[in-house]
């Protein structure tokens, strides 16, 4: 890596670039005077865009056509459980109709419920309860915060070619060791085709931790996962595992990859279908950042360390680039705390390129930036790749979250922030401190030349006044790379007044 420490401000030679993504279409405005709440898009196979804006009492529903229009909206009330918990853990075109995977909350167990939607009007096909996890007192989650035990949740990802969808429930306290890993496939049809549990090594392991899902093929999945133990129920010892299901096996192929003396405090794996690799980010205690890459098919691992914990820098996503590369984005942070009162300093962005071959950094750019939040609730790491409790009180705004975005041979990094701060950065003049979302922009960086800091631009137009402004939620998107086409929700502020619309752009 070139550096992870803030970039010299000689160094800033990035200018405004015109034509970097070109805007198609843009939805009508909506959300005026209802609470969108989380807001989820899907690009479905026939050409339509699907809409989703779930908040603590409805379920919006949006149908637009592959000419952009408005076919249907519905407003829909299924029995989800506790609003503020809501998390949406997958949304999937199959046959025609959509998927959503809804965890939450319900009297200290986390549950999993499906919706299949009409993905031509958004009508309510069916709800079902497809998951729970144990009931987890608040004495329980101490083994959470300070026992190195994860957290209990859900994961899911797609299958390959729209063949149907894969969960992983991380029971954490399921008393059978056996069972705290549960893997299931489901088909199109939403037919559970697996079910399987992620055992222990010749019950070598206490604990089995998730790290990540690898969606092999159209009928094949990889998980990826820790065995270890804690100091009081066994050792130290640790092993990075990769399990393999076969859609129809009621059993994982259990490859042992590598040992280390403990776990990861915070990781994030993530499969490239270009390079066929996963790359596994952790923080290591004492030690700092490093990166492995996993072979799934040849069963082998391969790690580098990446920067030392004096680093001022902490890792916030990991994303797949379609030439078969990784990029992570770190953060600039600093976090001040009182007895009543916290300050969170948000600062440079570092944007760095990854060889699978071997985890050297190809080319890295910074993107200046300097903002501050006041009793911000946010984690120090990932805290841009986790799904949180957005409807949860006090939660920071979605609004917050950078994008990226690899297509079309370009990468780009999206963000709202402010102009004045944009225009400083190219002026090489002192960054102003940004102390709210509100009055920012939404940006797009084009990450290519050889300047430290890229060229940057408007993703969307430029607001004519200057109270009002255009911002990306960042979290709502979807790309589609046969049709080259990226939907993002546009959130519009117009004065004190604000409204949401899709919009349809190719890079």
């Amino acid at each position: 890596m070139k550096s992870l420490f803030i970039i010299p401000v000689l160094l800033l030679l990035g200018i405004f670039s015109y034509g970097q993504l070109k805007t198609v279409s843009q939805s009508p405005v909506f959300g005026e005077e209802e609470s969108v709440g989380i807001q989820r898009v899907l690009l479905m196979k026939n050409g339509n865009t699907f809409y989703l804006g779930l908040s603590k009492k409805a379920l919006t529903v949006r149908v637009y056509s592959p000419k952009f229009t408005v076919k249907a909206t519905k407003q829909l009330h299924p029995h989800l459980g506790k609003g503020s918990s809501f998390k949406v853990k997958g949304l999937y075109d199959m046959n025609g109709n959509v998927v959503v995977l809804v965890s939450a909350v319900d009297n200290h167990q986390v549950v999993l419920q499906r919706l299949v939607l009409d993905g031509k009007t958004g009508a309510l096909l069916g709800e079902d309860k497809i998951g729970e996890l144990e009931k987890v007192s608040y004495f329980k989650l101490a083994g959470v915060a300070f026992a190195d035990i994860p957290e209990p949740d859900f994961f899911s990802e797609a299958m390959p070619e729209g063949n149907g969808y894969a969960v992983v429930a991380m029971n954490s306290f399921q008393p059978d060791r056996n069972k705290r890993v549960l893997v299931s496939i489901y088909g199109p049809d939403n037919k559970e085709l697996s079910h399987a549990a992620y055992k222990s090594p010749e019950e070598k392991y206490k604990y089995m931790e998730y790290l990540g899902i690898a969606p092999l093929e159209k009928n094949k999945l990889g998980v990826l996962a820790y065995g270890y133990n804690t100091r009081t129920s066994g050792g130290r010892e640790c092993e990075l595992i990769l399990g393999t299901l076969m859609a129809g096996d009621t059993s994982l192929v259990m490859d042992k990859l590598s040992t280390s003396t403990r776990p990861a405090s915070s990781s994030l794996a993530r499969y490239n279908p270009a390079s066929k690799k996963i790359m596994l980010l952790e923080i290591i205690p004492k030690e700092g950042f490093s990166a492995t890459v996993v072979d799934p098919y040849e069963k082998v691992a391969r790690n580098r360390v990446l920067a030392g914990v004096k680093q001022s820098v902490a890792p916030q996503n990991l994303f797949p680039n379609e030439d078969g590369t990784f990029t992570i984005v770190y953060e600039e942070l600093s976090i001040m705390q009182s007895v009543n009162m916290s300050k969170t300093d948000m600062e440079d962005y570092t944007v760095s390129v990854l060889s699978t071959e071997n985890i050297g950094e190809l080319v890295s750019y910074t993107i200046p930036r300097r903002h501050q939040r006041t009793n911000m609730m946010r984690t120090v790491a990932f805290f841009n790749a986790y799904t949180y409790f957005e409807l949860a009180y006090k939660q920071a705004s979605p609004l917050e979250a950078f994008g990226y975005l690899s297509a079309g041979g370009n990468n780009y990094l999206f963000l709202n922030d402010d102009v004045d701060n944009i225009r400083k950065a190219q002026d090489d003049k002192k960054l102003g401190k940004v102390t709210s979302i509100d009055d920012c922009d939404a940006f797009s960086y084009k990450l290519t030349g050889k300047n430290e800091v890229p060229a940057v631009d408007y993703l969307f137009e430029k607001p004519s006044e200057k109270r009002d402004h255009n911002l990306g939620l960042f979290k709502g998107y979807d790309y589609n790379a046969e049709s080259k086409t990226y939907v993002v929700i546009k959130a519009e502020q117009r004065g004190k007044d604000w409204s949401w619309r899709l919009v349809w752009m190719r890079p």
